[in-house]
């Protein structure tokens, strides 16, 4: 019996607070539009009067120009796959280090022969003394052999060593798409291959 009544009790507590809160809610809606009434047509007009008359003549005050933001700096970093340390590069035009994703990609169409591209010479850890660096190709002829490396490469060279590859019998240059057949680069293969071939 007693639960009961406590439960009674507890709920009509329960209802007289959340009520109490609306009330208070509601007359505060009603306080902000009370505000807004007492103003008469005259003070409105007043008010309307102070703006400007054509908004698009409206100039905005001058300050300081020295707040502007800046343009984002032209900066790559490049992570080192051998020893993972960072190094940036400030990023210009004929900049060796903007051609690293085309030249990963061209070597990762090789897949007859083992080619790796050398990137040690853009880590500063690895190449503390190199000032210009270029890239490289490591071609290497099985496990237990050491990996012949060719420095300063260019795009023309990893595409070479791809049409080689693949078997085919002219070369088609990337830029001017001129077709020559590939007996012509025969020196260049050997130097980029570290052997002697038979074309």
């Amino acid at each position: 019996m007693w639960y009961n009544v406590i439960f009674i009790v507890i709920v009509f507590v329960v209802a007289y607070v959340g009520f109490t809160g609306y009330s208070l809610a509601k007359d505060n809606i009603n306080a902000n539009n009370s505000a807004l009434e007492q103003l008469s047509r005259s003070e409105l007009a007043d008010k309307l009067g102070q703006l400007p008359k054509n908004p698009d003549l409206f100039e905005e005050p001058v300050g300081a120009m020295c707040y502007d933001t800046a343009a984002p700096l032209n900066r790559v970093q490049f992570i080192c796959p051998d020893c993972g340390e960072m190094t940036v590069y400030h990023s210009t035009f004929g900049d060796n280090i903007d051609e690293l994703s085309s030249y990963l990609l061209l070597v990762s169409k090789i897949t007859k022969i083992d080619v790796e591209l050398d990137q040690s010479q853009f880590c500063k850890k690895c190449s503390p003394t190199v000032t210009s660096p270029q890239y490289g190709l490591l071609v290497k002829y099985g496990k237990n052999k050491k990996a012949h490396k060719t420095s300063n490469i260019s795009d023309e060279d990893i595409n070479l060593l791809y049409e080689f590859s693949e078997g085919m019998k002219e070369h088609t240059t990337l830029y001017s798409y001129d077709k020559r057949p590939i007996i012509e680069y025969k020196k260049r293969l050997e130097e980029l291959l570290g052997t002697k071939i038979k074309l």
